[in-house]
């Protein structure tokens, strides 16, 4: 009888892995990441290059850094990169919206429904509500000796809620957001990001006083949001604000509206992020000024040349570009959110490494505006960085504070808007400068912020042409 010859083996193609720490036993880099994600990130890029592969417990996380990857990652057409799937704690507070929704038809219906909301010409109806509560907390600023102390991460914060919720509600909800408890939307925010960072997190049905906590804010957020949406719902008086622009969107193709779950999760979602990325970006702003008097004088002199002292129009904005720039560099240096996370749908590779299925993708833009490969000395403050003829030279996806591609932040054109008024009005009226001895380190969560605030004192300016607070110590 015959034998078969026997059936050569061919070795199955070798994998390449991305480099990496080991970490620990079991944990992995959870520790690391946890005492502080960026600096482990950064360590990480030095020592490994792109991307580089972390293990956190059970989780293969990739970090990448260099533009061409997040090229890779935002601009990806198979839908390999993904938002964070069911599991993503983010959706504990937020939902299904813009934001955290993974499933892509949902995402684009409503992405499409609210896209006409944020175009520059509707969100013009807006700006004059975001002058008033820019002028309320200026009236309470212009109380304050000079020489007094502020948080201005803290008024930050504050104002840029006032705008949010009064051209979302026509209404300040702060009151209202007091009475459930203090920095409600951090208090939510904070635990998604503990949840994200740390797998081995307590089942939410834990009755932890973490976990109880977190329930009762999200039980009185939700009562508020829904008590309005029924409020508006049930009467007939127009407000012109975004609550009504958003009942009244309508899928181009159905002709169907947003139930109160889907403007629920849409409102939250506009409300936690439509407030905290510009005040962190301000804040920071307002840090780098008081270590750059040239800037600030360049930024003042701008200011007063075309103003004269009076109140901006809609139309002046164009007319103070390098204002603008300061902010954009402020967000080079610190953006608002540092790091944006995707799941691999299916195995991939990326820099030539290969990415298994469910590997979580950390864009790291505070490694990626840094890069020193397309930033010259990258930790300056530079605001001529983004005049328009450097700009032209810049590496498109070497600079992503609103992310890119189709996910790209939906509220960008708001978010500018809104700062480039309140650098203005502040610039115009008021010098603030950092308390010597007080700590400055950024803290990275879902957000960059001042881990111990930003303490200032004020002072006020003597004219608007060129006038200025009492001489620098």
């Amino acid at each position: 009888m015959a034998t078969r010859a026997p059936i050569p083996h061919t070795p199955a193609p070798a994998t390449r892995q991305a480099p990496g720490p080991r970490g620990l036993f079991l944990l992995g880099s959870i520790i690391d990441f946890k005492r502080d994600i960026l600096q482990a990130m950064t360590r990480g890029q030095r020592e490994f290059g792109d991307p580089v592969r972390y293990r956190l417990g059970p989780l293969i996380v990739h970090g990448v850094s260099h533009p061409d990857q997040a090229e890779e990652v935002f601009m990806d057409g198979k839908n390999v990169y993904g938002k964070l799937g069911p599991d993503n704690p983010l959706r504990l507070v937020l939902g299904d919206g813009l934001l955290t929704s993974s499933d892509h038809e949902s995402w684009f219906r409503h992405r499409r429904m609210m896209q006409p909301i944020f175009h520059r010409q509707r969100l013009a109806i807006l700006f004059d509500k975001m002058v008033a509560c820019s002028k309320e907390m200026l009236a309470r600023w212009a109380t304050c000796p000079a020489g007094d102390r502020l948080d201005v991460h803290h008024e930050m914060m504050r104002v840029t809620l006032d705008i949010v919720s009064q051209t979302m509600f026509s209404a300040n909800v702060m009151n209202d957001l007091d009475k459930i408890g203090p920095e409600a939307v951090n208090v939510t925010i904070d635990y998604a990001f503990q949840r994200l960072q740390n797998p081995f997190s307590p089942p939410t049905s834990w009755p932890t006083p973490r976990n109880r906590r977190f329930k009762r804010v999200m039980r009185e957020l939700d009562r508020l949001l829904y008590r309005i949406i029924n409020e508006r719902r049930t009467g007939r008086q127009p407000h012109d604000d975004l609550l009504d622009m958003l009942l009244s969107a309508q899928d181009e193709d159905t002709g169907e509206v947003m139930n109160d779950k889907e403007l629920r999760d849409e409102v939250i979602t506009i409300l936690a992020a439509g407030h905290e990325t510009t005040a962190i970006t301000l804040t920071w702003t307002w840090y780098l000024l008081s270590q750059h008097p040239d800037i600030e004088r360049k930024l003042q002199q701008e200011v007063d040349g075309v103003l004269a002292g009076r109140t901006p129009t809609l139309a002046d904005l164009s007319s103070l570009p390098y204002t603008l720039q300061v902010f954009e560099e402020s967000m080079r240096l610190y953006p608002s959110a540092p790091i944006i996370p995707r799941l691999t749908s299916r195995a991939t590779t990326l820099g030539g490494y290969d990415l298994p299925a469910g590997s979580r993708v950390l864009v790291n833009l505070f490694n990626l505006h840094r890069h020193p490969d397309f930033w010259p000395d990258p930790e300056r403050f530079d605001p001529d960085r983004f005049a328009p003829e450097r700009r032209k030279a810049q590496h498109r996806f070497a600079y992503l504070p609103f992310g890119a591609g189709p996910h790209i932040c939906i509220g960008k054109s708001f978010a500018l808007m809104e700062a480039h008024l309140l650098l203005i009005l502040i610039a115009q009226r008021h010098e603030l400068r950092h308390v010597p001895g007080h700590r400055v380190m950024n803290h990275a969560t879902i957000t960059l912020r001042p881990r111990y605030g930003m303490l200032m004192t004020i002072h006020p300016r003597d004219g608007t042409r060129g006038g200025a607070g009492s001489p620098r110590p």
